[in-house]
């Protein structure tokens, strides 16, 4: 038997998927990316993160930074954009009720993260 050995994905030609550690300049600017319109999975994409989940980490973590009216402007903001995501899931998925519920699930769990 041959002895293989595993290669990175850099060393196949691809580039590779390294995860930043998360700090507060990545908190910030997953912020700001969440703020300007982007979804949690571009914002893991542009900040490097490894998934869609720890974009939206990074997003709670840096709004927990702020307080008062700061905090409730971004939380209002951050509830605009459930609100339209839960009428499009609504809609799309209309004719598959499990699918909706389990993505209004979803939606639920992102709504409690920023109550906190």
């Amino acid at each position: 038997m041959s002895q293989r050995r595993s290669t990175s994905a850099s060393e196949r030609g691809r580039p590779s998927r390294r995860q930043r550690p998360p700090t507060r300049e990545v908190d910030a600017q997953a912020l700001a990316l969440r703020e300007s319109g982007s979804s949690y999975s571009a914002i893991a994409r542009r900040l490097e993160l490894g998934r869609a989940v720890d974009a939206h980490r990074s997003f709670v973590r840096a709004l927990g930074a702020h307080q008062g009216a700061e905090r409730q402007r971004l939380v209002d903001n951050e509830e605009a954009r459930l609100d339209l995501l839960e009428r499009r899931i609504r809609e799309r998925d209309a004719a598959e009720p499990d699918k909706v519920t389990r993505r209004l699930a979803g939606v639920d769990k992102f709504r409690e993260a920023i109550r906190r």
